[in-house]
């Protein structure tokens, strides 16, 4: 069996597109990965075009090899061991379908390809917000009353979220009032969650995380940005709260480091941008050492989210997994549907991922280069849409509007 062709289908999902790779071999079988990188889908689509120049003719069951050949051999699409989230999220999206051949090949379930089921069904946690502390309560309360044992939120904003670390210190006092009405709407036994983005200065991670600390939080998500990893050590040697981190880190190596700076007590690879199932049961592997659990970033489309939950049966060290809500139309695009049940999710049956795409789904949602495309922060209680807020709110309550799910 060779690989005959590579190719790509874009969703025209909330915000980011879903970017689905289909590996075609000589033999008719065709594999299923995922490549969303956030607002970057035609750029991860043309080093997917460029990837598949040196695997056409392959054979799909080498994996690991043809991992490295565009990783730290290729002479035609990259650089000796390239790395970045576009061009790990293309291997991803291709390492995914190859794991989807194999099992399709061996008439297995990926999950026994890598080792058996350790569980079966993963814990998921959604997401709240609200514009005031009494919306973020009554949310948080929907959403327990979905099923879920786990919910995060983001911090507030300071500076309309525009990213400054010197601007914005998330607001303490307003997103503990937050927390405090989400926490005593669930009552004890609902594990908290809070994403920082990426975005404080560690003074300002430190006051916002004590402010927060009376409402037992289960984890304080990528609270510095992640281009100094000594940043999350310093972080978590002064706050009670259980660091997690990092969606923005894309290899095992980076990973490693932050373990090695005792970084993090929850790892957070993002299954796409971390060069996919080949490279992420390394990371889990890794930091399994440490005694870690892995928590994915998973604000993906259903092929992308199936693809984690068969690594993430796989292995014993797991923390909850992100899942977004609300978007119902996702299983069009699939046969079958996703299998969430009381916050958490089980396994398709079936060869590979055990899912095929629905091309009738595929048509409908389907979204093209060119195509409108709505903007990446959504308001609270308001389709995902464009990057202004409403005519009524000042910069300065912007900020209090916006949830975030990159």
């Amino acid at each position: 069996m060779k690989i005959r062709d590579i190719d790509t289908l874009l969703i025209d999902s909330p915000s980011r597109k879903w970017t689905i790779v289909r590996v075609h071999t000589d033999e008719g079988l065709v594999g299923l990965g995922e490549a969303t990188y956030s607002n970057k889908e035609p750029v991860v689509v043309a080093a997917i075009d460029h990837m598949k120049q040196e695997l056409i003719g392959e054979d799909p069951a080498r994996i690991e090899y043809l991992w490295h050949k565009i990783w730290r051999i290729s002479s035609l699409s990259g650089l000796w061991r390239m790395a970045g989230p576009v061009w790990m999220s293309a291997l991803s999206g291709i390492d995914q379908a190859l794991w989807d051949i194999k099992g399709k090949v061996a008439n297995l379930p990926v999950v026994e390809l890598l080792g058996g089921k350790f569980r079966e069904r993963v814990g998921l946690y959604t997401h709240f917000y609200g514009a005031t502390p009494e919306e973020s309560a009554a949310m948080a309360k929907r959403m327990v009353a979905e099923g879920f044992t786990a919910l995060k939120s983001s911090a507030r904003s300071s500076d309309g979220f525009r990213f400054d670390p010197y601007e914005d210190d998330g607001r303490p006092e307003e997103t503990a009032e937050h927390y405090a009405a989400a926490r005593e709407a669930v009552g004890p036994d609902i594990k908290l969650l809070i994403d920082c983005h990426g975005r404080f200065t560690v003074a300002n991670c430190i006051r916002l995380a004590r402010a927060l600390e009376p409402y037992k939080l289960y984890a304080f998500e990528d609270p510095v940005p992640p281009e100094d990893l000594n940043a999350y050590a310093k972080v978590r040697r002064e706050i009670s709260i259980p660091v997690m981190g990092s969606e923005r880190l894309n290899t095992k190596s980076h990973f490693r480091q932050l373990l090695d700076l005792d970084g993090i007590d929850i790892a957070q690879p993002d299954l796409m941008y971390a060069g996919g199932i080949t490279e992420v049961r390394k990371i889990a592997a890794i930091a399994d050492t440490y005694h870690v659990p892995i928590s994915p970033h998973n604000t993906k489309g259903p092929i992308g989210i199936i693809a984690a939950t068969h690594l993430m049966a796989s292995i014993p060290n797991v923390a909850p997994m992100e899942f977004v809500s609300g978007i119902d139309w996702r299983d069009e695009i699939i046969t079958g549907s996703l299998d969430v049940v009381d916050g958490s999710i089980g396994l398709p049956e079936g060869p590979g991922w055990g899912v095929e795409l629905h091309m009738e789904g595929v048509e409908r949602h389907r979204w093209r280069v060119g195509d409108p495309r709505e903007g990446l922060l959504r308001w609270d209680g308001q389709p995902e849409g464009s990057l202004k807020p409403p005519a009524a709110a000042s910069p300065a309550a912007s900020g209090r509007h916006f949830k975030i799910v990159f």
